[in-house]
């Protein structure tokens, strides 16, 4: 009986496909509908390479004097795996200590357990670098790295009235990770070439550089590749040049970036300001006294550096002078640096020094009103003024090399060129008043 209905309606279709055929129409079948099937994606919160989502999460910030027992006094790991932890992470990895502040997160097993059975833990150390301690079986710690995305970036800077570099170069990059170390690279590279403590009212320059980034945020700098400092109305440029054997700095002549002195006795981003060559001085009735040196006010302790190689002819103690030490350059140069707290440990007559070599330490002995060096500069047996000497250029280097860094200068010098300066009027009005510490 079902065998006869299913022909009989078999036949009956085909009737009607005939029927429709010969009627001029076309046989349309119905068409299956399309269901959107929704699919609930979830996408996985990946941190420090784990799915966070898995696990039961605690975190927080490293405390004063805390040590990895404190770290993980509050989960399940005994003091023996602790101490595993750590000979392994001391030993192998160079973890000796845990500091103050630093994030940490605490991977435990979702099971409701309030022992807290710990799994892993992640100690991080900085933006890159960052522990992972593994309790899942046996005790294992791994040091790892995040991905560093490291892209050229441009920025210009100018010098507002009252103001210094590093104030200039935050305000242009907007990020102290960047600006902290960028300011003391710039003034490593021009140290013989730019007294950064006595920088003029619409100074400015221009700065290729390498900025070092983890997930989009910026944490810090490469090379600095090229620059173009306009001081005092001079143009001093710097490129980045890498030899077989070498990488070093040099002008646009092909001539390095070292001198015969260095600018300045310390080191510009550890300066908090300049003292006025005519001040009045408190010993002497608040009268303005002539200065033959220049002074350089510094935190109490700041390293001072000779400016070039020579001989020590004098260190001791002077009524005025205080703790001071004299270096003779050669038969034509010396100088000397008054007022340290105290003279480095070997310096005494007859030692020789390099430049950039440490001979003592910023204080306030003698004839002083507050910590700083004063600097004094002898030419031919006379007392000059330091900032107003000039030296011979440094040699171009060879002829073959020169050519090949020329090429190189031809490839890289329009796009310095065609950075644009900071135009002052787009600069706020408020003066620079300190340098950034």
């Amino acid at each position: 009986m079902k065998r006869t209905l299913f022909v009989v309606t078999l036949f009956s279709l085909l009737l009607i496909v005939q029927s429709s055929c010969e009627g001029g129409g076309s046989f349309n079948p119905p068409r299956n509908q399309e269901v959107a099937e929704i699919i609930d994606t979830i996408t996985p919160n990946i941190q420090y390479g784990f799915d966070f989502d898995q696990f039961d999460i605690h975190e927080g910030e490293v405390e004063k004097d805390w040590t990895l027992s404190h770290l993980f006094a509050k989960y399940d790991v005994t003091q023996a795996e602790i101490n595993e932890a750590y000979l392994i992470s001391k030993d192998s990895l160079n973890l000796n200590y845990i500091s103050k502040g630093r994030k940490y997160f605490m991977l435990c097993k979702k099971d409701n357990d309030t022992i807290h059975n710990l799994d892993y833990a992640i100690y991080v150390k900085n933006a890159v670098e960052y522990f992972v301690f593994d309790f899942s079986d046996s005790v294992v710690v791994h040091a790892k790295r995040k991905k560093v995305e490291v892209n050229l970036k441009e920025i210009s800077a100018r010098i507002k009235q009252g103001g210094n570099l590093s104030n200039a170069i935050n305000r242009a990059v907007g990020n102290k990770t960047i600006s902290f170390p960028m300011v003391d690279r710039i003034a490593e590279i021009f140290s013989w070439s730019i007294d950064f403590f006595h920088l003029q009212a619409n100074d400015k320059l221009k700065i290729i550089y390498e900025e070092k980034s983890v997930d989009g945020v910026p944490v810090g700098i490469g090379n600095i590749t090229s620059i173009l400092f306009n001081h005092n109305k001079n143009d001093f440029y710097s490129f980045r040049y890498e030899t077989d054997s070498t990488t070093n700095y040099f002008n646009e002549k092909g001539q390095g970036m070292k001198s015969l002195f260095l600018s300045a006795p310390l080191k510009y981003s550890r300066m908090s300001s300049g003292y006025n060559l005519k001040r009045r001085i408190r010993q002497y009735g608040y009268k303005i006294k002539p200065h033959l040196g220049t002074d350089y006010a510094a935190p109490y302790g700041t390293p001072i550096w000779t400016t070039a190689d020579g001989r020590i002819s004098r260190a001791g103690y002077g009524r005025g002078n205080g703790n001071f030490v004299k270096v003779k350059h050669n038969k034509q140069y010396a100088t000397q640096y008054l007022h340290m707290s105290k003279i480095a440990k070997g310096i005494k007559v007859g030692t020789y020094v390099k430049q950039g070599d440490i001979i003592g330490y910023v204080g306030s002995t003698g004839s002083s009103s507050g910590n700083h060096v004063c600097y004094r500069f002898w030419k031919d047996g006379k007392q000059v003024d330091s900032r107003k000497q000039k030296f011979e250029n440094p040699k171009p280097m060879d002829s073959t090399m020169l050519n090949h860094y020329m090429l190189h200068l031809d490839s890289i010098r329009p796009t310095l060129d065609r950075i644009e300066f900071p135009i002052l009027d787009t600069i706020k009005e408020e003066t620079d008043s300190s340098i950034i510490n």
